[in-house]
């Protein structure tokens, strides 16, 4: 398993946001979390990666266990090296070119030498289809574009998974499918991701692994097959039945 979180906590205030998740993603797994507005699945996101510091949990990465709420900054940083976050709304440098924005975190956070930078900068952009785009500014940029950049910056660092949170949220509906389909092509081509969508339909087809959650836990988890086909819970076969494809 490469990565496995026990009951993880979070609360903001009175407010309890994760009242003890477990999850687990395994090498070459696409893993999608659905569910309704609210039910915490960005704030999970962003303490599997760190942007939020859980309350508790326990988090094993490739073999190595962690207490969630007292890891070291090294500790941290070192987690954060191999993995990547792909944001809702890019995070791009405004003030930066494509290729600039794909290879700033290469060498600043990782060290890498600008030559070889560009040169993986330059395989990322032409991964995401984005190449002839390596010189344009994010202004210069459609929404679908930028954050196909975002994608190719998470690429560039050969993460060991990539965090996805609603990355097609804000994008005009005409500019989602471009997004979506490099992240299609990246789980046909093994990559390991957890994505947070409310795209159903990309989900049951993208994905190996679906888990549904509602007000801070999760309801059900499994083979996305399974929990499409023939939930357990009821709550999740309302869910899914509320798409009309389904």
């Amino acid at each position: 398993m490469l990565l496995e979180a026990k009951k993880v906590t979070k609360s903001f205030g009175s407010h309890d946001i994760l009242k003890g998740i477990d999850l687990s993603v395994d090498t070459g797994e696409v893993a999608v979390i659905l569910g309704p507005s609210g039910a915490g699945k960005t704030t999970l996101l962003r303490c599997l990666n760190f942007l939020e510091i859980p309350d508790s949990g326990t988090l094993i990465f490739e073999g190595q266990s962690y207490t969630m709420n007292h890891m070291a900054r090294t500790e941290i940083r070192n987690y954060r090296l191999q993995t990547a976050f792909v944001f809702q709304n890019f995070n791009l440098f405004l003030n930066k070119t494509a290729l600039q924005n794909v290879t700033e975190g290469l060498v600043i956070a990782r060290k890498i030498d600008k030559e070889q930078a560009e040169k993986k900068g330059l395989q990322a952009l032409e991964r995401v289809g984005l190449l002839s785009h390596r010189d344009h500014y994010p202004h210069q940029l459609s929404g679908g574009q930028q954050q196909r950049v975002a994608i190719a910056r998470a690429l560039a660092a050969d993460p060991q998974i990539i965090f996805f949170d609603e990355p097609t949220s804000a994008l005009d509906p005409e500019l989602t499918g471009e997004v979506l389909s490099v992240i299609r092509n990246l789980a046909n081509d093994g990559m390991t991701m957890l994505i947070v969508t409310h795209e159903v339909e990309f989900a049951r087809t993208v994905s190996n692994k679906t888990i549904f959650m509602e007000n801070g836990v999760v309801v059900e988890s499994g083979s996305t097959s399974k929990v499409f086909n023939t939930p357990d819970k009821e709550r999740t076969a309302a869910f899914l039945k509320s798409f009309n494809r389904f």
